[in-house]
């Protein structure tokens, strides 16, 4: 059997047509994604493409060309669904489901709870079924069930209770099939019989997300009621005092909606360092000795740190520290300058094995926990989650 898999995100969409295999295993057959680029979206796939019919300014839009394109190569033969990955599921959606128009149409309501990715998943998810007609499975895997099993006490708010009841205010979590796959990665990398029941990850993107996980349970997480709450980020603010957020809103006479754009768009690194988002960048102006530079790297790696620290504590210890993400991933210098904070618990970095490329692990030799360095793949999750829901239905 095989699964399309889409992973759209505010401004880009990855796809995978993934072919199931004994075991558990998969075969990818296809993949690339379409980033935003100047005059629409750009195509980056190692497969042979056809040319695009013009330009796609919508996820939509090259959703349906992925599915064009894949059929008229018949690669669709003994497809079993179409599988999404959807930011927020809200209360509801607590574990994977396939989606009908009632499930959809419930996704709907929830757009406004994660305005940047709910609304680009549905409209692929539209096109996708138009494509494929609506007979075919439609299967959405929802980042915020990881940690629908959260404790309470992680999970509640100091707002008064009937803010939870009347409006579903709490943390929902988000990054889950990242920090699930981050674990379970980084769980196999560690000699039989080392610890490796208490983990802290750390998804560090254009969105950055950090969990505490117990025994394959997370307990805690960074990310709450929107993808906002948590660490600095490329745009977005991170933990930010609502009180301050009332009195700029009062003396600028802002609405919700502008508060929400500058929250989301123009805050995080590009707030800080004056216009870029860009991890990579930055390091380079702060070496030409760029004050804003300096600054927005400095405050995201605090954050970051008092996050890491703040959940070992919760975990009682930590055996565990993963990164992914592509700043997690690809910077050496971030992971240095966050671990680095941490050497008076016993816990080190070998700085030649991180400044090594590559996914790896890169704890010293007596550091206390294991750091590793994780290349996220969540089509493999979505995978896996989607083949036991068929597997279920049968």
């Amino acid at each position: 059997m095989r699964l399309l898999i889409f992973n759209a995100g505010s401004s880009s969409l990855k796809f995978d047509l993934l072919e199931l295999q004994g075991g558990g295993a998969t075969r990818r057959l296809c993949s690339g994604s379409f980033v935003d680029a100047p005059g629409g979206l750009r195509l980056e796939t190692a497969d042979q493409a056809p040319p695009l019919p013009g330009p796609l300014r919508t996820l939509a839009a090259a959703a349906a060309f992925v599915v064009g394109w894949l059929a008229d190569a018949r690669l669709l033969t003994d497809l079993g669904a179409s599988v999404h990955r959807i930011v927020h599921g809200g209360e509801r959606f607590r574990a994977t489901t396939r989606l009908g128009e009632a499930e959809l149409a419930a996704l709907a309501q929830l757009n406004e709870l994660a305005p940047l990715h709910n609304p680009p998943a549905l409209a692929v998810i539209a096109a996708v079924r138009a494509a494929l007609g609506e007979s075919l499975p439609a299967i959405g895997v929802f980042d915020t069930a990881y940690y629908a099993a959260l404790p309470e006490p992680a999970w509640r708010y100091a707002v008064p209770e009937r803010w939870y009841r009347d409006f579903g205010v709490r943390r929902y979590g988000f990054h889950g099939i990242a920090h699930r796959y981050l674990c379970a990665t980084a769980r196999t990398r560690l000699p039989a019989g080392k610890p490796a029941s208490r983990i802290v990850s750390l998804q560090l993107g254009r969105g950055c997300s950090i969990t505490a996980t117990r025994d394959q349970q997370p307990v805690a997480t960074s990310m709450g009621f929107t993808p906002l709450e948590g660490l600095v980020m490329g745009t977005r603010s991170g933990d930010f005092d609502p009180g301050a957020l009332l009195y700029v809103m009062e003396r600028g006479g802002m609405s919700t909606a502008e508060m929400s754009g500058i929250l989301n768009t123009e805050s995080g690194l590009r707030g800080l360092s004056g216009g870029s988002a860009d991890m990579q960048e930055l390091l380079r102006r702060e070496s030409q000795g760029d004050a804003g530079a300096m600054l927005a790297i400095e405050i995201f790696c605090r954050r970051a740190r008092q996050y890491l620290g703040g959940f070992a504590c919760e975990l009682g210890g930590v055996d565990i520290i993963v990164f992914g993400g592509g700043i997690g991933e690809h910077s050496a210098e971030i992971r240095r300058r966050i671990v680095g904070g941490l050497e008076w618990t016993g816990i080190a970095i070998d700085e030649n094995l991180n400044r090594a490329a590559g996914a790896a692990s890169i704890g010293a030799p007596d550091s206390r926990a294991a750091v590793e360095v994780v290349a996220v793949d969540e089509a493999s999750v979505l995978a896996s989650e989607a083949a036991a829901l068929l597997a279920r239905a049968v």
